[in-house]
């Protein structure tokens, strides 16, 4: 600008004294000036935005090609040391396909030294197909190795092939957080960690000592950047990760730890999934205490919430345009009654903001080998009318469109 202002100076000079007839070259200098001038301005423009406006703009209005696939981003172990910045932002609604507990033992691990372990799924595949971010509960170590816990009555350790089933099915991050990782020891654990690290899949809820149990699973998708904790409020005798013990991640006794966890990862990723193992087995009513733990989750940041561990279905709830899923049932498991059997896929559209969207797929579990299979008819109408029930008293109206159950905000 103070070239600028000489060039006038030295012009208006001129054209006071000597040269009055010199005026085209006034006009020259004038032009001169004001291409310079222009030029100095978008300069400046270009530097202080620091970036390319045209493709912002189609990044903003999702236009930039993605992968689908969700994948992980390593991060610190430990709420103190999350530290990720989320370099995405919210241009689209997050689409996460979820389920239940997964066992790999017993007669699925028959089912699986017979078939195989991609077969496991092949029934429920289809249904995570879209998904950003594909979820189960993983309720067993899935290894050959360890010494089974002779303390617990009844311990699971799963098939290792299991792993390439849940991987060929599209399940991109698992909960460990439960009171069966442990039940063939550390050994098995880390194993099962080791192998699932292999096959891509991202886990939480349980690891080498307790900094590496609290630490999120990250997901990069291409809705943002996704942080997934898993905690566990059922906890065995010996099972709680310690500073230099392997183990899972306890909701007792501090529960301010993970409020604090939630709130970090809050700041850091895009969107927050807290995933917990709770409530009382085979009763399909909510507890007064889950719902308290749940609201406590999304009031510190959480978007979602996705409950197991009772075995059957527990009802849905919108608190402050939050879902929460406070049971999915079993999932992959072999059972003993019908209500077991039971389950669904929870399908959920998180929205930039406001109310998420969902969609319920009904699903029974073989009766023979607790292989999962989408269902209709009365099957359909029978887990629909339960689920509905139980989630309407929860304050969420669920649509029904034939076999299928919803929610939509609009």
């Amino acid at each position: 600008m103070e070239r600028l202002g000489l060039s006038a100076r030295w012009s208006v000079s001129e054209h006071r004294g000597r040269h009055v007839g010199r005026a085209p070259d006034r006009i020259l200098t004038v032009a001169v000036v004001a291409v310079w001038a222009l030029a100095l301005v978008l300069g400046a423009a270009y530097l202080l935005t620091g970036r390319d406006t045209t493709s912002n703009a189609a990044a903003i209005a999702g236009e930039t090609a993605v992968s689908r696939t969700p994948t992980t981003r390593a991060a610190s172990p430990g709420a103190a040391s999350t530290s990720a910045t989320s370099t995405t932002i919210r241009r689209r609604s997050l689409t996460v396909v979820a389920g239940g507990d997964v066992i790999g033992d017993r007669k699925v691990g028959d089912y699986i030294d017979a078939h195989g372990g991609e077969a496991v799924l092949d029934g429920v595949a289809p249904l995570f197909a879209d998904a950003d971010v594909a979820f189960v509960n993983l309720e067993s170590p899935l290894s050959d190795k360890g010494t089974r816990n002779a303390a617990k009555d009844v311990t699971f350790r799963g098939r290792p092939a299991l792993v390439d089933g849940l991987a060929a099915a599209g399940v991109g991050v698992v909960s460990l957080a439960n009171n069966h990782a442990l039940d063939w020891g550390s050994e098995a654990l880390l194993d099962t960690i080791a192998r699932l690290d292999g096959a891509g899949i991202a886990h939480a809820g349980a690891g080498v000592n307790l900094s590496a149990a609290r630490a999120p699973a990250l997901l990069e998708t291409g809705a943002g950047t996704v942080a997934l904790l898993a905690y566990t409020n059922v906890v065995p005798e010996g099972f709680p990760a310690g500073d230099q013990r392997a183990g899972v991640n306890p909701m007792r006794p501090d529960t301010q730890r993970i409020l604090a966890d939630i709130g970090a990862a809050a700041e850091s990723a895009d969107w927050v999934i807290v995933s917990v193992h709770w409530g009382i087995e085979y009763e399909g009513e909510t507890a007064h205490e889950q719902r308290v733990f749940a609201h406590d989750f999304v009031d510190a940041g959480a978007d979602l919430v996705l409950g197991h561990h009772p075995h059957v279905l527990q009802g849905l709830e919108l608190y402050r345009n939050k879902l929460i899923a406070y049971s999915l049932g079993d999932f992959v498991f072999d059972h003993y009654s019908r209500a077991t059997g039971e389950a669904f896929v929870l399908s959920i559209q998180l929205a930039p903001a406001g109310p998420p969207s969902l969609t319920v797929s009904p699903v029974y579990l073989s009766d023979g080998n607790g292989i999962p299979q989408v269902v209709g008819g009365a099957e359909a109408d029978g887990i629909l009318t339960r689920l509905s029930a139980y989630s309407k008293k929860l304050g969420l109206t669920l649509t029904r469109d034939g076999d299928r159950a919803s929610f939509s905000p609009t």
